[in-house]
């Protein structure tokens, strides 16, 4: 295949003009005035459940007639949208604002704002103020202590350790605005530098470098040098510990989960050097991860310097290691390499899974291609699984889909992670035929797009100039049409076929059988039977249970699985052992499609799921909680 390949110097020195772009989902005026830099003076009151102090945004001016256009501002006229003349607009969720300073020369001088609770904004007169060069807004703030959606507050009794409270963030995909007043917006990308004041003997992590720590005031200092959009701004407060798994590798966690984590990840910095094999060098100087309590609703965060991971990776067998690569590999896509907006998430999804699974190959010298299309195999499972429960002419089963009046949340699921792999896999093995060439795309696109924004559009022509003689794809397909990917791909290995074999055969799957698989077998044998709705029964789980003892199993991406298949057929054996699990994790990848089901498959048990989710939402992450009230109220 040829290419027509720049030089790394030739693509590096583009550069990307400020980009005008469209997102549905932020009011705020960035194609007006652009955020750069983000400084927060912040306190920790856990006492009242909020932080307080204030936020400075060094904000420039944009001259639209200089700036780029991104495609995806559609209006016949270009009317450039999110630009409101001398208005500085911010979103702004459930935000206490006590006043509004406009600071120059060390002179601050008092703003007319106004907040608009029901659009979620935050107006701030600029008037005659001068758009010819940076200014700096303070804004004097409190987050609410009941209605901040990027924050969890957990009591000393929700932790592991028992002895103190906890908090932390999650402000994916637009709940930074309840955290500080902001464009809330993969777009915008800004620095940040912070000062966060919290109780001893607390520690306070931010996804940026420590730079500072004044031990008398138990104060935090960070800064991120690297632009980054507010979805990755993160925040945690609680009593934690620290092992170095290298030099540039750090696990935070509960002290009482500290040696667990240290087995669990031991491997960490082998899998990040596997990564800049691949990729190129990694660009944020360390890579730390917290792992966080439960009640966490994401598998991993990927914030820059400090990703957030779920305890329920720690299986005691690291099975379930692909999490952490995932998370690593947004180092390059999606933190480096961002979506303009969330139409096109797919971008920063599709590429990590996409590129997770070529690690996990890499990394394994004896059966890397064996190991590489097994777990494109898992996703692809997961992929029917996401249409089924969508539904196969659902809007958001396409890999780009429209969010006007939606929250990205309510479209979340693994579509846009594993249709974009599934793409990603077709370009490679079908388009281009060449995993080396394809290799070399990736790494060129990383630094052509590195630290700007895209969509769709800007791969495809990146893609096309790239491979100027590649067969002809079709874009629309793939990109635009709802339902499975129009190519079928076959990730046949002898890992799937042995799955595949028990899952199909006529006589009961023996113990035997069942003890040949390892734990990522098991979580496909059974994500396999989810798909075969019709041919599995109360009588053939029952039986399962019987020879292969599941109860047996620990890890929760077994043991979702099988709760899920026992509700489907109202197997009442393990009833409390799915409640005890709905009770202590908050995972949204699994307790979604456990409360989905009981919806569809055991509608008379509602009441007491109802009963049950009332008493112990409280507890919950409240991006968790909406979701699951959004499957209880379904009328489907």
């Amino acid at each position: 295949m040829t290419t027509n390949k720049l030089s790394n110097d030739q693509i590096k020195n583009e550069g990307q003009s400020t980009r005008l772009f469209y997102d549905p989902n932020s009011l705020s005026s960035f194609n007006g005035y652009r955020i750069v830099h983000t400084h927060f003076d912040l306190n920790v009151d856990f006492d009242s459940n909020i932080l307080y102090g204030y936020v400075q945004l060094d904000v420039k001016p944009l001259s639209n007639e200089l700036c780029d256009c991104s495609s995806t501002i559609k209006t016949e006229n270009k009317e450039i949208p999110n630009n409101y003349g001398n208005q500085v607009v911010l979103d702004s969720r459930h935000l206490n604002i006590k006043k509004v300073l406009l600071k120059s020369n060390d002179i601050e001088k008092s703003l007319s704002f106004q907040v608009d609770i029901e659009r979620e904004s935050l107006t701030i007169e600029m008037n005659d103020e001068s758009k010819d060069s940076t200014i700096s807004i303070i804004i004097h703030y409190s987050t609410s202590n009941t209605k901040c959606s990027a924050l969890q507050w957990l009591t000393k009794e929700q932790t592991a350790d028992r002895q103190y409270p906890y908090m932390f963030s999650q402000c994916q995909a637009i709940h930074a605005r309840s955290l500080y007043p902001c464009q809330d917006t993969p777009g915008v990308k800004s620095t940040f530098t912070a000062k966060v004041k919290c109780p001893k003997p607390l520690t306070v992590l931010m996804s940026g470098l420590q730079t500072n720590y004044d031990e008398n005031t138990n104060t935090f200092y960070f800064e991120q040098q690297q632009a980054i959009p507010s979805y990755l701004i993160a925040i945690a407060v609680g009593k934690l510990a620290s092992y170095d798994l290298s030099p540039r590798i750090r696990v935070w966690t509960e002290s009482s989960m500290i040696r667990q984590c240290q087995y669990e990840f031991e491997h960490a910095e082998q899998f990040l050097t596997a990564a800049e094999q691949l990729l190129g060098e990694y660009q944020w100087k360390r890579y730390d991860f917290l792992v966080l309590p439960p009640s966490f609703p994401y598998g991993g965060m990927e914030n820059p310097c400090m990703n957030f991971l779920t305890p329920t990776l720690l299986a005691g067998d690291r099975s379930l290691i692909s999490t952490i690569v995932h998370e690593m590999t947004h180092s390059w896509t999606g933190n480096l390499v961002t979506n303009e907006n969330w139409e096109h998430f797919w971008l920063n999804e599709g590429f990590t899974s996409f590129i997770e699974a070529k690690i996990l190959g890499n990394l394994d010298k004896a059966n890397g291609k064996e190991v590489r299309r097994f777990h494109a195999a898992q996703q692809w499972q997961d992929l029917q699984t996401a249409v089924a429960t969508w539904g196969a002419a659902h809007p958001y089963t396409c890999l780009v889909y429209r969010l006007n009046n939606t929250d990205p949340d309510d479209a979340y699921s693994s579509v846009q992670y594993y249709k974009g792999a599934a793409f990603l896999w077709y370009l490679e093995q079908d388009v281009i035929g060449s995993e080396s060439d394809f290799d070399e795309f990736l790494r060129s696109y990383i630094i052509k797009f590195g630290r700007k924004i895209l969509n769709t559009d800007d791969f495809i022509q990146y893609f096309q100039s790239y491979f100027p003689q590649a067969p002809s794809v079709d874009w629309q397909s793939w990109l635009y049409t709802p339902g499975m990917p129009p190519i079928t791909h076959d990730f046949s290995t002898k890992l799937e076929e042995q799955c595949n074999q028990l899952a199909t055969q006529l006589s009961p799957i023996t113990k035997e059988q069942m003890n040949m698989l390892n734990a990522k077998q098991v979580a496909y044998l059974l994500n396999v039977l989810l798909n075969h709705k019709s041919t599995i029964n109360r009588d053939y789980i029952e039986q399962l249970d019987t020879n292969c003892d599941m109860s047996k199993y620990s890890n929760c991406e077994i043991c979702f699985r099988w709760y899920q298949l026992c509700i489907r057929v109202k197997f009442e054996k393990y009833l409390d052992n799915i409640f005890e699990f709905l009770k202590v994790i908050g995972r949204m990848k699994f307790v979604k499609p456990l409360y989905a089901e009981f919806k569809s498959s055991w509608p008379e048990l509602i009441p007491r799921v109802q009963t049950f989710f009332d008493e112990h939402k409280k507890y919950m992450n409240p991006i968790t909680v909406k979701q699951i009230e959004i499957r209880l109220n379904s009328q489907n």
